[in-house]
Order: structure tokens, then C-alpha cells, then sequence
């Protein structure tokens, strides 16, 4: 089957050294948090192809689900109301008197939104959003459904695309490691395809914030395959090419820790912001490794985030001083 044409609402992202840190590997930092405003992020790539493949259905709506912060949801519901699309959203947690973060931004583009519990959500995003589908076609809607975080066949493209884009820039600079977190999986099979395709030889390392590394493994995998099988693609994932680093997920998802948060503040005096969700525990995960491997140049994928550190105003300033 021949690849889908992206829809293009994003810019093409900077890739800068950054001096922050003291280390004795060399740090670039892939600008994915500025590849625009309310798209800004990771999940703005993967979007770029979904959103295609919706208006090629001639799909009228879009339904997705995430955390009540997720930027996800955020950014889809952008998408949405750039193409037409009416947003349904499905949300793990409880509503707010006073929205704040991604879900003031939902709410300003007016998104419908239904909350679930965490058990619905764990167990049932996929049959609860499948349903409401059914009840939208019976209304005469045509809805378009989206994974979590955008990471299925259709969303990794996004990041096969963005590897296409640091493929020069790895080579001529011989870049040793990318880093990246991993939330739903999407952007790491995207980069992992990318290198295979374009044969680039650089450790891919992914820092998980949530689940476990089978969990994630698996769910690779599975995303890979079936990018390889839909788009006959001439390459082989396997289990071995896939290479995960646990202990910095701190109590949960979305849960910082105080090491996580001081580097959060080291790095805002050098003007990039980091959140505590993905981009903090990635980065802190990333700098302790770095004291073990023998790296010369790394890259660090920012995937953005930034609306979802307002969530987090109180604990920014009870546990970390200024």
C-alpha cells in the first residue's frame, strides 16, 4: 500500500547544542516543542498523517482519549478544529471547576469532553470510544477514531519522517544516541523504523515514564510490524532492536520526583522548558546514563508539552526553591 500524504500544519524544527549541563558528551536538543503553538509536540507529527487519513475517509469528527493533562487531546482537538473535524474527547480523571493547562485549551476549542475512571481507562478506552463511534454513525456522523497518544501504523510515520530530517545532521556530526521518553510508544517505533530504512548507525534509547519496558516492547513491536506489513517495507524490526531504560518512571505517570524537578529548573535557565510528565523524567533518565556510557555526541528529543507544566504551578514551587 502506498504511504499516505501528510496534512502540513507544522514547521520544520531546529536542532541545537545545548550548554546547560556540564557533561562530557556533547548534547544536541531536536526541537519538536517548536513546531508551532497549540500544535506544538510530538503528537503534532503523528497527527499530520491521522488527520489524513480522516479527511481521506471524509470523516466529520474525531474521537481520542488521554489523560485530563494529555497533550495529546490538546493537540488533536487543534487539528480538528484547523480541518473541520469536531473533537469528542474521552478523559481519564475528574473534571475541573477551573480548567488549567492542556484542558483549558480543550475546553477553549470547545471540545466535548466525557471523563472516565481510571478502570474504565485501563481496561476499556478502545470498547468506550468504539461505542460512542457507533452511536455517532447512527446520528449520521462519520467519526474517526485515534489511538492513544496517535501511536498505531498510521501515526509512526510522522516520526519515520522526523529521522528522515536529523539523518544528515546524525551522520555529518556522527551522533553516537537519541533519547526520547516513551508514553505510548509512537514515537519510538517512528524513529526506530527511520533508522532502519535509512540504515543510520545511532543507539535509539527510549527513557519510559509509565508501564513497563515489556509492556512498551511489545507494543512496539506491534506498531512496527504493522508499518512494515501495510507499507511493504523491505526491513525487519525485532525485540533486540529495541532498547528501553527504566527507573525514572518515580512513583507513576505524571508524578514527579525531586530529582526530576531540579533538573526541570536547571534546564529553564537556559530558556527550554521541560515538563514533569515526559521531557523532565527523559532528560534526568538521559544525564544518568550518560554517566555510565561512553557517548561523544547524543541527541535529546524535546517533544514538547509545555501547556501541561501550569498543571503542575504548585508542585514546581513547594519542592523545588528558586
Amino acid at each position: 500500500m502506498k504511504m499516505p500524504k501528510p496534512v502540513k500544519l507544522t514547521s520544520k524544527t531546529p536542532i541545537m547544542r545545548f550548554k546547560g549541563i556540564n557533561t562530557k558528551t556533547e548534547i544536541f536538543i531536536k526541537r519538536d516543542d517548536l513546531n508551532g503553538l497549540l500544535i506544538s509536540g510530538n503528537k503534532a507529527r503523528k497527527l499530520e498523517y491521522l488527520i489524513a487519513d480522516a479527511l481521506n475517509k471524509r470523516c466529520d469528527s474525531v474521537i481520542t482519549c488521554g489523560p485530563v493533562q494529555s497533550n495529546h487531546c490538546r493537540t488533536t482537538v487543534a487539528f480538528a478544529r484547523n480541518f473541520g473535524l469536531f473533537p469528542y474527547l474521552f478523559l481519564r480523571g475528574r473534571p475541573k471547576k477551573t480548567p488549567n493547562g492542556n484542558l483549558l485549551i480543550d475546553r477553549l476549542l470547545d471540545a466535548r469532553i466525557t471523563y472516565i475512571t481510571p478502570s474504565e481507562y485501563h481496561n476499556k478506552r478502545t470498547e468506550i470510544m468504539a461505542e460512542y463511534a457507533k452511536r455517532l454513525i447512527k446520528k449520521g456522523k462519520r467519526p474517526y477514531i485515534i489511538p492513544e497518544g496517535g501511536s498505531n501504523e498510521i501515526g509512526a510515520l510522522g516520526y519515520l519522517d522526523c529521522m528522515r530530517e536529523m539523518a544528515d545532521f546524525i551522520k555529518k556530526k556522527k551522533v553516537d544516541a537519541l533519547y526520547c521518553a516513551v508514553g505510548s510508544g509512537g514515537t519510538y517505533a517512528g524513529l526506530l523504523l527511520g533508522k532502519k530504512i535509512l540504515k543510520l548507525n545511532i543507539e535509539l534509547n527510549g527513557v519510559i515514564i509509565c508501564d513497563t519496558v515489556q509492556y512498551f516492547t511489545d507494543k512496539i513491536l506491534k506498531i512496527c510490524e504493522k508499518v512494515v506489513y501495510r507499507f511493504g517495507m523491505k526491513i525487519k524490526i525485532t525485540r533486540h532492536d529495541i532498547n528501553l531504560i527504566d527507573g525514572y518512571v518515580g512513583s507513576g505517570y505524571a508524578i514527579p520526583y525531586p530529582e526530576e524537578l531540579e533538573v526541570i529548573r536547571k534546564i529553564a535557565k537556559t530558556g527550554i522548558i521541560l515538563e514533569p510528565v515526559y521531557t523532565g523524567k527523559a532528560f534526568y533518565g538521559m544525564l544518568q546514563t550518560l554517566k555510565k556510557k561512553k557517548y561523544k555526541r547524543v541527541i535529546f528529543m524535546h517533544t514538547g508539552g509545555l501547556f501541561s507544566i501550569f498543571a503542575f504551578n504548585r508542585i514546581l514551587f513547594s519542592k523545588v526553591s528558586c
